[in-house]
């Protein structure tokens, strides 16, 4: 248990306190006093012990030189004052039974200081803390939540590396991309040139009806070209979302237009069951709606002799680990996958169609990814494929 009473004998200097006898935290003895100094003493990283209120009751020197503010400036301030990310008060709040939690976030940058990238160690520290503040011979004593140890670790360099070598490897891939593309668009030309060919020669003879056919044709394939060199650009070069609120079922009832013709061709049923609210949705309307027709053409491609494709989505209401969250299930009647596959299917440049370039899925997680939400695919070889997108509702702020 923790209790309020003073620390005997002096501090070393890579430990601070409070200097007002009414503010300080400390513990139930000298010797789990004495504990804690010697930690804190000791520690190579920057660290903070927080009250159940998450102030700050301790904290070492090496604060400063990652945040530059003076150690004995943090006592009894909000940790999320020192470092203003709303991800880190829900992590926080929600350990839970875990002993001790790992997050890692992205700082935003302060005046003279760039952004950084910190791994922050949570370690729970015993049982309930008890706070006892003095004033004049009255005691007044409260019930608070656990008192915590924060570890920072600064991985900005760690994860710079990172990156670089995710976009290596990308580049490393150009040649095999450079191969698909040929290939991919090749098929669509052809079919475009012959079309074009064909009314142009014979547009004294044909019918309406034959006419129309040919130039949508014609259209689709134009589009299948625009959508995979749209794909393969967003894919290599890395582009910052432009979040804006909008309204997800709409967006999906605009993809199902844009598919309707195709998998009419295609003898491919449509089905859309929306959730009975609107989902308004926090998303970077263009990738998002990538993602959705990448979904639904790899859906429609499953299924070469017909078949139903159902789209379905619902609200899953906020708790302890996730906040307010869209879900939206796409699946097809088609082929399936194969359960060996479905281990590598979101690997880039991976692919199970003979000619595939590997991008789609792959594509689809980093933009689902990048809105903090998740994608997840389930298959059964013979019966059919469903593909979840969770999405939460609202994206989080570095600087909230």
């Amino acid at each position: 248990m923790w209790h309020q009473i003073r620390f005997q004998g002096p501090l070393r200097k890579t430990s601070h306190l409070p200097s007002h006898a009414a503010t300080r935290r400390v513990f139930d003895s000298d010797l789990e006093s004495s504990v804690y100094r010697a930690i804190f003493e000791w520690l190579p990283l920057p660290a903070v012990l927080l009250d159940g209120e998450l102030r700050v009751m301790l904290a070492n020197d090496n604060i400063s030189e990652t945040f530059g503010i003076p150690a004995e400036k943090l006592i009894g301030r909000p940790v999320l004052s020192v470092v203003p990310h709303s991800k880190l008060g829900k992590f926080l709040l929600d350990c839970g039974e875990s002993r001790s939690k790992v997050l890692e976030l992205e700082v935003p940058s302060r005046a003279g200081r760039t952004a950084m990238t910190l791994k922050i160690t949570a370690v729970r520290l015993g049982a309930e803390a008890q706070w006892k503040k003095k004033s004049n011979a009255a005691t007044i004593t409260k019930r608070t939540g656990e008192a915590k140890l924060l570890l920072f670790e600064n991985v900005t360099d760690r994860v710079i590396l990172e990156q670089q070598f995710v976009q290596a490897e990308k580049v490393a891939g150009m040649s095999q991309l450079a191969a698909s593309i040929a290939h991919e668009l090749a098929n669509p030309l052809t079919s475009i040139t012959y079309n074009l060919n064909f009314v142009r020669d014979s547009l004294t003879s044909l019918s309406n009806r034959e006419a129309e056919e040919a130039l949508e044709t014609t259209i689709e394939r134009i589009n299948e070209m625009r959508q995979l060199l749209s794909t393969l650009s967003g894919f290599v070069r890395h582009r910052q979302p432009k979040y804006e609120i909008a309204d997800l079922h709409e967006l999906i009832r605009r993809s199902i237009a844009f598919i309707s013709k195709d998998a009419e061709h295609r003898r491919i049923q449509l089905t859309l069951s929306l959730a009975p609210a609107p989902l308004v949705c926090e998303m970077d309307q263009r990738t998002i709606n990538q993602v959705l027709l990448n979904l639904l053409k790899n859906a429609m491609e499953a299924m070469p002799i017909g078949g139903t494709l159902a789209v379905k989505t619902q609200l899953r209401l906020p708790d302890r680990d996730h906040q307010e969250t869209a879900i939206i299930e796409i699946s097809d009647t088609g082929i399936g996958i194969e359960e060996a596959e479905l281990r590598k299917i979101f690997r880039p440049l991976y692919s199970t169609k003979p000619h595939g370039m590997g991008l789609g899925l792959s594509f689809c997680r980093q933009i689902i990814e990048e809105h903090g939400g998740e994608i997840h695919l389930a298959s059964r070889k013979g019966i059919g494929t469903t593909v979840a997108l969770m999405l939460p509702l609202r994206q989080q702020d570095a600087n909230e």
